[in-house]
C-alpha cells in the first residue's frame, strides 16, 4: 500500500503552493521509470521575488507516524504537513500490519489504531531456508529510516516482527543500533548476513544501561533512544559526535526527562504522553535545492521559502554558504508545538563573490550530510578548493555517495574526486550540459538538476524521477522559481 502522488501546476508569480498533493492511499505497481531534463537559463523575470513551499521534514514525518506505535499513543493521531515521499510511505505497509489504518483527510495524514492487522508478503531471503511463521513480516523498500527507527519502536514496546527491506536496503549496516539495542536487553536476531536485515525481533529492550554509538548516524541513536522510550528505561548514550536530534526535541515535547551533553545523552525515564496532533515543519534539506539554483543564477530580487524547520542541527548547507559570503538570512522565528523551531529561509543576490567552502569537522558536516552532493555541484562553480569531510557515513547511503558524487560533477565537466572520508573539489573548471547520471539516488539526481538549471543548453539526468524518494514537488517548485525542467517517463 502506497501513495499515489500528482504534481500541482498551479504557480503565481507571488506565491506557489506546496508543489505536489496527495489524492488517495492505494495498491499501486512499482513506478515507472524516468528522466529529468534540464534545459539552463531561467524563464522568468529576473528581478522577481518569489515565495515558494517545500514539503514536510522527512526526519520529522517518520518519527511522527512511529510515535502512533509507542504504548499509550492516542488511538488516532493526526499528523499536519507530513512527507509523503517514498521514505516515508515506506513505513505504510507496516503501519498497516501492525494494525494501523492510515488515511487522509484534508491533507492531514491520520493513523488510527483499528486492530486489523493486513499481513505483508514475505519476499524470502536466498541464504534462509526457514522464515519464522509466527510474527508480522514488515517490509521498509529502500528507507533506512523507516527501517532502523521501526526496530528501536518495536524492541521497545516488546512487538516480535521480522523487519526487511529492498535489496539495496539488505545490504545497509544495521549493527549501528542492533548492537546498542542487544545491551538493553533485546533479543535480535540476523536471519540472513550477519549485520544487515533482515531482522527478527524476539524479545524486548527491558534493562537500563550505558550504551556507546559507534557512529554518529542520527538514525541509530535515536532508534536506541526510542526502544528506551518506548520500554521506559533509562540509557545513557554516549556518542562521537551530535548529529539531527528530531527525535530528542520530540520525546522532550511528549515529556521525556532528557539530559544531554557534548558526549553523550542520557533518558531518565518517567511518564509521557503522545498529543494527538504533530505539526511537521518543511524540510530544510528540500529547502535546499531551490535556494541553491536561485544563487546559482544571481541577479536581483530575493526568494523566500516559508515554514522550513530551523533546527541547528539540520542548517549546515546554509551556514557553509553563508560563512562564505551568501546572502541567506532565516526570518519569523517560531517554536513550533512539536519542539522545532520554524521560520523563513530567504536568499539574494549570487555566488559571484564567494569563496571556496570548508567542511573538516563532524558536527557541520552532519548538519549538512544530506546535501553534501548539493554542495559539491556549488563548490564546482566557485573559485579555489574546497573540501567537504568527514563524510565517511556517507558511503553507506542509497549508494557510496562518496563515490557517486564526484562521478556527477565529474558529469559536467567537474574536478571532484574522493579523498579519504571526503571529497576534494577544485573549481573554476568549464562546466557542460550532457547526460548525467543519478544511480538512483535522489540526493545526486536534484543536485545534478539543480547545478543543470544554471548552464546554458540541455541536461539530462538518468533516473532523474528518483526524486520522488524525498522531494514529490521538485520539478513544479523547480519551474516554479523560473527553471524550465520536465520529467520524462522511460518506455
Amino acid at each position: 500500500m502506497v501513495v499515489s502522488v500528482t504534481e500541482s501546476a498551479e504557480s503565481s508569480s507571488n506565491f506557489v503552493p506546496l508543489g505536489y498533493r496527495m489524492q488517495e492511499l492505494q495498491d499501486t505497481d512499482e513506478p515507472v521509470a524516468s528522466d529529468l531534463v534540464v534545459d539552463g537559463g531561467r524563464s522568468e523575470n529576473e528581478t522577481a521575488a518569489l515565495t515558494v513551499n517545500v514539503p514536510g521534514d522527512k526526519s520529522v514525518s517518520h518519527r511522527a507516524l512511529l510515535a502512533a506505535l509507542l504504548p499509550g499513543a492516542p488511538s488516532r493521531l493526526t499528523v499536519r504537513n507530513a512527507n509523503l515521499g517514498g521514505a516515508v510511505r515506506a513505513l505504510l505497509p507496516a503501519m498497516r500490519v501492525l494494525g494501523r489504518r492510515v488515511t487522509l483527510e484534508h491533507g492531514d495524514l491520520i493513523v488510527e489504531r483499528d486492530g486489523v492487522a493486513v499481513p505483508q508478503p514475505v519476499r524470502p531471503h536466498p541464504d534462509v531456508s526457514d522464515w519464522p511463521a509466527d510474527v508480522p513480516y514488515l517490509e521498509t523498500e529502500g528507507s533506512s529510516a523507516a527501517a532502523r527507527l521501526l526496530i528501536g519502536v518495536l524492541a521497545g514496546a516488546g512487538v516480535a516482527a521480522v523487519v526487511d527491506g529492498d535489496d539495496v536496503l539488505r545490504h545497509r549496516p544495521m549493527d549501528w543500533l542492533v548492537a546498542p539495542l542487544s545491551e538493553l536487553g533485546a533479543e535480535i536476531g540476523y536471519l540472513g548476513e550477519p549485520g544487515r536485515l533482515p531482522v527478527i525481533i524476539r524479545g524486548p529492550v527491558h534493562r537500563s544501561a550505558t550504551v556507546e554509538l559507534a557512529v554518529g548516524s542520527a538514525q541509530a541513536r535515536s532508534a536506541v533512544l526510542l526502544a528506551a522510550f518506548a520500554a521506559g528505561v533509562t540509557v545513557e548514550i554516549r556518542r562521537p559526535v551530535r548529529s539531527r536530534d528530531h527525535t530528542e526535541r520530540m520525546l522532550a515535547a511528549f515529556g521525556a526527562r532528557l539530559t544531554e551533553s557534548a558526549e553523550s545523552l542520557r533518558y531518565e525515564g518517567g511518564g509521557y504522553a503522545v498529543p494527538p496532533v504533530i505539526d511537521v515543519p518543511a524540510d530544510p534539506s528540500l529547502a535546499a535545492y531551490p535556494v541553491a539554483a536561485w544563487l546559482l543564477w544571481g541577479g536581483a530580487g530575493e526568494l523566500r521559502v516559508p515554514g522550513v524547520c530551523l533546527n541547528p542541527t539540520r542548517l549546515g548547507f546554509f551556514d557553509v554558504l553563508r560563512q562564505s559570503g551568501a546572502d541567506i538570512g532565516y526570518r519569523d522565528q517560531r517554536a513550533c508545538p512539536g519542539g522545532e523551531m520554524a521560520g523563513t529561509i530567504v536568499a539574494r543576490g549570487g555566488l559571484a563573490n564567494l569563496a571556496a567552502v570548508r567542511v573538516d569537522d563532524p558536527v557541520t558536516l552532519h548538519a549538512l550530510i544530506d546535501e553534501v552532493p548539493l554542495l559539491t555541484a556549488v563548490s564546482a562553480t566557485l573559485p579555489g578548493v574546497s573540501w567537504l569531510g568527514c563524510a565517511g557515513e556517507l558511503r553507506f547511503k542509497e549508494t557510496d555517495r562518496l563515490v557517486t558524487t564526484a562521478r556527477m560533477a565529474a558529469a559536467f565537466g567537474a574536478h571532484a574526486e574522493v579523498a579519504g572520508d571526503g571529497l576534494k573539489v577544485t573549481g573554476g573548471a568549464a562546466l557542460t550540459p550532457g547526460v548525467v547520471p543519478s544511480y538512483g539516488d535522489h540526493r545526486i539526481a536534484m543536485a545534478a538538476a539543480t547545478l543543470a538549471m544554471s548552464l546554458t543548453g540541455r541536461t539530462t539526468v538518468s533516473d532523474g524521477g528518483s526524486h520522488r524518494t524525498s522531494f514529490p514537488g521538485f520539478v513544479s517548485v523547480g519551474r516554479a522559481i523560473g527553471a524550465r525542467i520536465t520529467e520524462i517517463t522511460r518506455r
